[in-house]
């Protein structure tokens, strides 16, 4: 059973304490600041298809169950998060657009602005960048009404009566000024404005996005056209970044840019929501623009002149020129409203926080996800600072303290939450996280036993308390924890590792049959894990299935070249098939990874040996002797090797301290029997032959 264990400690591709960081409870409504800030970041690996298909699983989390949009700079998908159970929008850019050099790390340090941004309602909330399939893919909030282009475009935004029309536009306005405020607030400038970046709930509700994603525009390095969508309507997209509809005169300039030019596109955007669609070619004719304004569809109602007003200080040439403030604008839209409509504007806008806790928790959560866990703690200590009694703030420091390996900070980090909030389910389970890394597994035992008292069927602290007793060498007990995780949780029914972890406990328990359908499932579930691929050849080589095994393993160095177990594994397979050159190889491979694998270079020496290079054989079993000097079989070979270069004095040497170390080795006895034999103790040789034969027996 020892080294069982020792085998399954030995295929640790995936971290003890890194998986299945689950919430608890799970919500259908969109995460407050206070369960998204509780998500884990995961080791996001560069794996998996370029195009994603839906029905694919992504992590081990996301479902994709559609495609929102497709165009000329990329493809968004709609993914379902189990374990928060909410829908995600995730931007593809197409693979195409990184030519030049360095082109994915800008897109991704431009995809960061967005990712900090605070959260405010009528701002798109930007989740993680992951690298995935070679391509930054962006996590975003998922708005189910679609865009201010697509309600313009579908006639939606004309619904009712005419009275009813105006008042939608100016609401949407109005919201859309008040995001595009707080974002400048913040020192940033969106630079591509256009109705396609504000998305709508269908209860009106307007939201910014895309925000920093203007200049990952600027990778391309050439113009496109990028349809609108269904219509086929094709809008020019420059080098710049920008959208050229709605650009500004120092967008076209190449000037420096403002809150100003934001400023100029809204008005744009305005205008279209009144005409219906864009009768323009390029933003800059937006005076003329508007003084053609004529009017006729009877289903939009007319530009009111206040409005107009409006709108030509917005489209001033000059920068300096046009509102301060997208706020400014704002509130004189909404005297607007008032006046036309003759009823208040019955919107509140929603104040930004001076510094709010839950805002620094959620950007250090970004952070994490980014992989900048050192940034992460920082937010997270401000927080403290701003709130001491906040369990969520310390939670999440702990997380980042893990991340960073200052496992002692992040345990008092997890012990402080649990005072503040002795009932979290997941502080329980993160302590015992740090617990295991700790080498304290029996602590962390009665920590994950305590977050299942609270939460009985929270799946995360019964995977990870499978961990444990499979490390302690509890294996029964180990897979009924697994398996509790998957009948009581939903998110461990499509996680692969657990599967995984399953085929370890049941391979260990002398059940390869069923080990090897748990790996499979692994497998079907997540095809980019290289260790279940490993397994998956290891098991078929026992079962003697060697072709397929071969398969399996050469897939498995494919996903991770420097896996060493893989090439081992794939070393045995083909000296199974007698292709010993090629095992030699193989083994020499793993050896390159793993300069300390026992295993590798005893069986190097197996190889040499079939292969009749004596002398190289007896190096590689001395090298394993150096490494493990009680390996009874690495002696047993030497000696047969020396026997076979004559030296059979010394070869007899090694038998006898074979034959020490495990004295009901048949092999070892023959070996001695014949080397006697050669030595002319013929007495010796014959009671040595007699051991081996009733050892075998």
């Amino acid at each position: 059973m020892k080294n069982n264990n020792s085998w399954i400690r030995s295929l640790f591709g995936l971290k003890t304490t890194r998986q299945a960081k689950l919430p608890a409870q799970a919500t259908a409504a969109p995460p407050t600041a206070s369960n998204l800030s509780k998500i884990r970041s995961m080791n996001v690996r560069d794996t998996g298809p370029a195009i994603w298909k839906i029905g694919d699983i992504i992590l081990s989390e996301y479902e994709v169950t559609g495609i929102v949009g497709e165009g000329g700079m990329g493809i968004v998908y709609k993914v379902y998060h189990r374990p928060w159970r909410m829908v995600m929008a995730v931007k593809s850019p197409r693979p195409e657009i990184f030519s030049r050099r360095g082109g994915k790390e800008n897109f991704i340090h431009e995809a960061e602005t967005w990712v900090n941004l605070s959260a405010y309602p009528h701002l798109v909330r930007c989740y993680a960048v992951h690298m995935l399939g070679g391509i930054p893919r962006v996590f975003a909030e998922y708005v189910e009404g679609g865009s201010l282009a697509d309600w313009i475009r579908q006639r939606r935004l004309y619904a009712g009566g005419p009275d009813q029309v105006l008042e939608r536009i100016l609401d949407i306005s109005i919201q859309f000024a008040w995001g595009l405020h707080f974002a400048h607030e913040q020192g940033l400038v969106h630079q591509d404005i256009k109705p396609a970046n504000v998305m709508l709930t269908p209860e009106g509700l307007a939201k910014v996005t895309d925000f920093g994603l203007a200049k990952a525009r600027i990778i391309a390095g050439e113009e496109q056209q990028v349809s609108d969508g269904k219509s086929g309507q094709s809008i020019l997209v420059s080098s710049g970044g920008m959208t050229l509809a709605y650009c500004s005169p120092e967008q076209a300039a190449g000037q420096a840019l403002s809150r100003k030019t934001d400023i100029w596109s809204w008005g744009l955007s305005v205008l279209e929501m009144f005409t219906g669609e864009v009768t323009w070619t390029i933003g800059i004719a937006a005076q003329e623009v508007l003084s053609d304004y004529e009017g006729l569809d009877p289903a939009i109602p007319k530009l009111p002149d206040d409005v107009i007003n409006l709108l030509q200080k917005c489209f001033q040439p000059l920068p300096d020129d046009r509102p301060a403030t997208m706020l400014e604008v704002a509130k004189e839209l909404q005297l607007i409203y008032a006046r036309t409509l003759g009823r208040s504007y019955s919107r509140i806008r929603p104040e930004p926080a001076a510094v709010q806790v839950s805002s620094l928790i959620n950007q250090g959560y970004s952070l994490l996800q980014l992989g900048r866990p050192e940034e992460a703690r920082i937010f997270y200590e401000k927080a403290i600072r701003l709130d001491p009694n906040s369990a969520d703030a310390y939670y999440n420091l702990g997380g980042a303290l893990q991340e960073l390996g200052q496992l002692e900070g992040a345990l008092d980090a997890y012990r402080e939450a649990i005072r503040l909030k002795p009932d979290d389910v997941e502080a329980y389970n993160h302590q015992g996280n740090v617990l295991g890394q700790l080498g304290r597994s029996e602590e962390a035992l009665l920590s994950f036993e305590q977050a299942i008292r609270l939460g009985p069927t929270y799946g995360s602290a019964y995977y990870n308390r499978g961990i444990v007793l499979e490390q302690l060498g509890r294996l029964q007990e180990a897979l009924s924890s697994f398996e509790q995780a998957i009948r009581l949780d939903a998110n461990f029914t499509t996680f692969a590792p657990i599967y995984l972890r399953k085929g370890l406990v049941l391979r260990a328990s002398g059940k390869p049959a069923e080990a090897l359908s748990a790996v499979e499932k692994a497998i079907k579930l997540d095809f980019t894990t290289a260790d279940a691929h490993y397994m998956r050849g290891s098991l078929l080589r026992e079962f003697g299935r060697l072709a397929e095994a071969l398969i399996s393993l050469e897939q498995a160095i494919r996903l991770n070249p420097k896996l060493a177990l893989a090439y081992y594994q794939k070393g045995l397979a083909l000296a199974a098939s007698g292709r010993f050159k090629e095992a030699l190889t193989a083994f020499e491979q793993t050896i390159r990874l793993d300069p300390t694998s026992v295993p590798a270079h005893f069986n190097r020496g197996n190889v040499l040996l079939e292969l009749g290079q004596l002398k190289e054989a007896l190096s590689a079993y001395e090298q394993t002797l150096r490494l493990s000097p009680d390996h009874a079989r690495a002696w047993t070979n030497k000696g047969a090797t020396l026997a076979k270069l004559g030296r059979l004095d010394e070869a007899l040497v090694a038998l006898e301290q074979a034959s020490c170390l495990n004295p009901k080795d048949a092999l070892t006895y023959m070996n001695k029997g014949s080397v006697l034999m050669q030595l002319g103790r013929r007495g010796e040789a014959m009671a040595a032959l007699a051991l081996a034969a009733r050892l075998q027996s």
